[in-house]
Parts: structure tokens; C-alpha cells; sequence
């Protein structure tokens, strides 16, 4: 194996070869960072950087990117905006149906009416995630959220249908807090019949102090077990398939989005390595403040994808999460006085960036 085939990685006394890989199997899409709608809750609301749309040539170079990766299968309009602020969506589908990749795309379910839901169809989208807030309260842009997913839901309903298709494969993401668990019955009632096929539901990470109140984790293993069960049954009971977060604090840690191979693509061309990662922003890990920094392994504006996932720092990167070879923050005693743990620049390891706390590889926090 020669030094263009692999990476060297010095760790402690040892001397690792990784070798280089085209594992790439899963590109989250973040097809514009604009929202239509100002949920008090999302990581949008303390930004400070500009919102954009991805633009035509920008998406052809990277659907150009894609053959480089055999193993990839699917891409996902997901990212912190909403994929049906940028007029172009349908146009991208359709370049990535003809490359026969699977597409899956996340809304708020504010702009799917009945055109938009036949338009899905007939582009032969795979999965379509709706994704809902469970409070009982008026969000701003969005004055009834469950009117709103269900209205969503029926169209997709009607318009796969029309068509006799299967596809999509309609799905709903939920968030669950302390103050909508008891609503969660109500809201798989009301989608019963209405052709959903999954649950994804996710823990909140809250933005703010105040907002940190409102999380459910963490509880002790018997809560979760009460909590899991009841989640569990309710939606399965209404013909549904639950998939359910931790609510304990484990010390396993598993970074979905690196053993998936998964990669981020912001909508200015800035690769990431996931979701959390991909702007700047404050957020609440178990009642400490902390600063999310950005993190970047390369531009495709500038070059290839199959260059940036070469990169020998991402390759490391992806090596050592894999194995989970880094500093673990919610097991040291030291947390509290740590200046590392403010940011997610580095840690105490040395590592950059740091993911030493980060609560979607304890299963808390999960994407659809």
C-alpha cells in the first residue's frame, strides 16, 4: 500500500494506516437555508451568518461528484432550512432520480399542498419526512401545526392514490419535550389511516436556558423503559413503526452520521461532516451554554467531493469516531470549570473539531 492509498495517523505510541475509502453511502443536502417560518426553538434563531438558496450550477457539480462513490444510495434534503424555499427542489429531484439515487426529503409541511404532493409522486421521491412541533402553542408562520401535517398528509395520501404508487414512503419527525409527552396520543391519532409509515422522533436540544426546562433527558433507566414503552405502544398501535431516542444518559457513544458514511453538503457548497456541525449557533447541553463553531473538510465549489472525503483530516476524523476515540465531556468530573467545553473548536484531547459532548452519539438527538 503505498502513502497515496492511505493516511497516517500518529496516536499516542502508535502509528495507524487508514486506508482510503469511497464509503460514501448517504449526502444530506442542505438545498437552502432559508425557512419560511420562525420556530422560537430552532437552531436559526441565533444565527448570525447569511441564508441562501444552492444554485443550479452548484448542484450540477455536484451531482457530477457522485459517480465517484459506488456504494452511495441516497441523498436527503435535509438541513436547517426548508428544501421548498428554493424554487429549483423538483428540477433537483429529477437529475437525481435519473442518476438512480433514492431521494428523501424533510419539510415543515407548510408548502405541500396538492401540487406540490403530486409533483413528489410523479418525481418518483422515496421518502418524505413531515416534520412536526407537538407543542400546544401558535409557532410563528405556522398557526396550527397538527391542521398543518395532517392537511400534508391527506394530500400525500390522495395524490399516491391517484398515481397507485407506494412511493413516497411518507414518514413524520417529532419532537417529544417534557411539555408535549402527553400530547403525543392525540397526534398519532389523528395520523392514523393517513398513510404514515414511520415515526422518527428526537429529543429537543434546546437553543436557550429557558428552553432547556422543556427536555425530558435525562432519567434513570427505569423512566426510560415507562417512557420507551408508552412511546412504543401508542405509536405501533396505530399501525405506525416507532423509531425512539435514549432518554438515559449512556456512556456508549455511536455517531450516527459518521458510521452511516454520511456527509453534509451546506447550501453555499461547505462540506461538514453532519448536521451539527454545519453553522454556528448556540445550543444547551444539559444546562451549560455552549457555542457551536462550524466545521469544514473542503469547498466543492472549489473541488471534487471525492477530493474533500480524501482529505487526510477527514479520513482521521472518521476513523477515530468511528472508534470513539475521543474526549468523553459528560463523564468528567472537571466539566464544569473546562474552558474547552464551551465551544465545539476543540477538546481536550487535542481534537478538532471537539465532540466531546455531543448528544446525538448518545442517541438523544436523532435525525430522521
Amino acid at each position: 500500500m503505498t502513502r497515496t492509498d492511505s493516511v497516517i495517523l500518529d496516536l499516542d505510541d502508535s502509528r495507524i494506516v487508514i486506508p482510503k475509502d469511497r464509503r460514501l453511502r448517504k449526502v444530506y443536502l442542505e438545498f437552502s437555508s432559508r425557512c419560511n417560518l420562525s420556530c422560537p426553538m430552532c437552531f436559526r434563531e441565533s444565527w448570525t451568518e447569511p441564508q441562501g438558496d444552492m444554485d443550479w450550477a452548484l448542484m450540477l457539480k455536484l451531482v457530477s461528484c457522485l459517480h465517484e462513490f459506488p456504494d452511495l444510495e441516497t441523498v436527503h434534503f435535509l438541513g436547517i432550512g426548508e428544501p421548498f424555499c428554493n424554487p429549483l427542489l423538483f428540477e433537483a429531484v429529477r437529475v437525481l432520480k435519473s442518476a438512480r439515487l433514492r431521494v428523501r426529503i424533510t419539510t415543515n409541511a407548510t408548502m405541500l399542498d396538492a401540487a406540490a404532493a403530486e409533483a413528489l409522486v410523479a418525481a418518483g421521491v422515496d421518502v418524505v419526512d413531515l416534520s412536526v412541533e407537538a407543542e400546544n402553542v401558535p409557532w410563528p408562520g405556522r398557526a396550527n401545526s397538527m391542521e398543518t401535517l395532517v392537511s400534508a398528509a391527506d394530500e400525500l395520501f390522495r395524490a399516491k392514490k391517484k398515481k397507485c404508487s407506494t412511493l413516497p414512503d411518507t414518514r413524520i419527525a417529532l419532537v417529544v419535550t417534557r411539555s408535549n409527552l402527553s400530547r403525543i396520543p392525540d397526534i398519532i391519532h389523528a395520523l392514523r389511516g393517513k398513510g404514515i409509515n414511520a415515526a422518527s422522533v428526537s429529543n429537543l436540544l434546546p437553543t436557550d436556558i429557558k428552553a432547556d426546562a422543556n427536555r425530558l433527558y435525562p432519567v434513570s433507566l427505569e423512566e426510560e423503559a415507562s417512557i420507551r414503552s408508552k412511546l412504543y405502544t401508542q405509536i405501533q398501535h396505530a399501525g405506525i413503526r416507532p423509531e425512539l431516542p435514549r432518554f438515559a444518559l449512556s456512556t456508549e457513544r455511536h455517531c450516527a452520521f459518521v458510521r452511516s458514511e454520511s456527509c453534509f453538503t451546506r447550501w453555499d457548497g461547505l462540506i461538514s461532516p453532519c448536521l451539527r456541525l454545519s453553522h454556528g449557533y448556540r445550543e444547551v447541553v444539559l444546562g451549560r451554554e455552549k457555542e457551536v463553531v462550524p466545521w469544514f473538510f473542503g469547498d466543492i465549489k472549489r473541488q471534487t467531493l471525492a477530493e474533500i472525503w480524501d482529505d487526510p483530516g477527514y479520513v482521521s476524523f472518521r476513523w477515530r469516531l468511528r472508534r470513539a476515540l475521543y474526549a468523553s465531556c459528560l463523564d468528567c468530573n472537571l466539566l464544569r470549570s473546562c474552558e474547552y467545553a464551551k465551544t465545539t473548536e476543540s477538546d481536550c484531547w487535542g481534537d478538532s473539531p471537539g465532540c466531546s459532548d455531543c448528544l446525538w452519539d448518545r442517541n438523544l438527538i436523532r435525525c430522521p
